[in-house]
């Protein structure tokens, strides 16, 4: 029977877990260090992509990351460190890179994006505050002729995994989305994707669940979760102190979730990787779809009367620092592509630390030895287009129900 459940996490994975928690009859309550929703879901590059559910490990990354390692403002730079975790993780990742490996993870992957893709639709629709949401599709857009044949190797791939995907030429591209640049060459649009407004969605639905009763404590920091003889008693918070009793813990603390779980011996290879935002002002012609940059890694996303740009991916640890030439190069690669000079009125700088786990793939799951502990963490690039599935995952993990999707491959134990 629904008891008392304590959610750790405040972000999309978090309050998605608590809504649908609190829709299965359980009394809930969610944890923050900050603000609800101020992590990755604040700053992130909003899209609700299922056509991007492809881990991080794949062939030829790891060559790749050794060509842009001395490029300081490559998509994906690795920040040579001699940190035993880091160095452990990073062992175990060469071992996903491998082309059956990748499309194991993106199979799974794809699996819980189209389900929570669906979630969001019924969400979107429901009473109460609403969020930004837009179901527009997603233009992959290429700057140079010889792009192009990447371009219909990626249209192919799209296709054969189901997806609506149409090669555009240059003017069809333009036609399609006047505000970019005229330099464009050519462009994929997949049908059917989305994007929404990541901050406005967790507020939303934190939003809806507060005056039901579930209790949102922010600033609040977890000095541990308590367990005896196997089994969770609750969770015990700082300044003030204070334990909350739950017969049901979620950890759900993105990058945080390892040094949370480690006092309990669960061991979670996990490391947190450093995304780029910048949010200015959006202007008369500016884009009205979401845009891929190929080659950049860049996205271009439209948010209400905001406009958003994104991308790289940074693993340097829990850096605190926002590095000027890799926010600056997400910047300049958003610029070559629209048609207009940009003007950054009210800009808005911002990074956060995206969870990524040595497959690519989240961890949802029971935590083997602790009896009423699940663990929902680990998305990568993917937290916001997964976080309705994940919560509806982890309320049926909690009540004991057939998953919606398998749960195999986000075993806690396949490290």
């Amino acid at each position: 029977m629904p008891g008392r459940a304590v959610v750790i996490g405040g972000g999309a994975i978090g309050v998605a877990s608590a809504y649908f928690l609190h829709h299965t009859g359980w009394q809930v309550t969610v944890v923050d260090r900050g603000e609800i929703g101020r992590g990755c879901s604040y700053g992130n590059a909003c899209l609700i992509t299922p056509a991007h559910s492809h881990p991080l490990p794949g062939p030829g990354v790891m060559q790749q990351g050794v060509r842009w390692l001395f490029r300081a403002d490559s998509p994906l730079y690795v920040k040579p460190r001699l940190d035993p975790a880091f160095l452990r993780w990073a062992w175990q990742f060469r071992r996903f890179c491998t082309r059956d490996a990748s499309e194991r993870s993106a199979r799974a992957l794809l699996a819980l994006s189209r389900m929570s893709l669906d979630l969001f639709e019924d969400l979107a629709r429901a009473p109460g505050p609403g969020f930004f949401f837009q179901r527009k599709g997603l233009l992959h857009v290429y700057l140079t002729d010889d792009a192009m044949t990447e371009a219909r190797r990626e249209q192919e791939a799209f296709r054969h995994a189901g997806f609506d995907a149409r090669l555009l030429s240059g003017q069809e591209t333009l036609d399609l989305e006047p505000a970019l640049s005229p330099h464009v060459r050519g462009g994929v649009h997949i049908t059917g994707e989305a994007h929404g407004h990541s901050f406005e969605f967790v507020r939303s639905l934190a939003a809806r669940l507060e005056p039901r009763g579930v209790r949102l404590l922010t600033h609040r920091a977890v000095s541990g979760i308590t367990a005896r003889g196997g089994r969770i008693e609750g969770v015990a918070l700082a300044t003030p102190a204070e334990h909350l009793p739950a017969d049901l813990v979620v950890l759900a603390a993105g990058a945080w979730t390892p040094a949370l779980a480690a006092p309990l011996n669960i061991s979670i290879p996990m490391q947190p990787a450093k995304g780029y935002s910048c949010t200015v002002n959006a202007y008369p012609g500016s884009p009205t779809l979401p845009v891929y940059i190929s080659g950049t890694r860049v996205v271009i996303t439209p948010i209400g009367d905001r406009l958003r740009f994104g991308g790289t991916l940074e693993l340097a640890g829990f850096d605190d620092r926002l590095d000027e030439t890799r926010y600056r190069a997400v910047v300049a690669a958003a610029t070559r592509a629209l048609n207009d000079r940009l003007e950054m009125k009210q800009e808005e700088s911002w990074f956060g630390y995206r969870p990524v786990t040595p497959d690519g793939l989240p961890i949802i799951a029971r935590a083997a030895g602790v009896d009423g502990l699940i663990v929902a963490a680990g998305h990568a690039m993917l937290g916001f287009t997964q976080a309705p599935g994940t919560g509806k995952l982890v309320a049926e993990l909690a009540n004991g129900h057939q998953p919606s999707v398998p749960l195999e491959p986000f075993r806690l134990n396949r490290f």
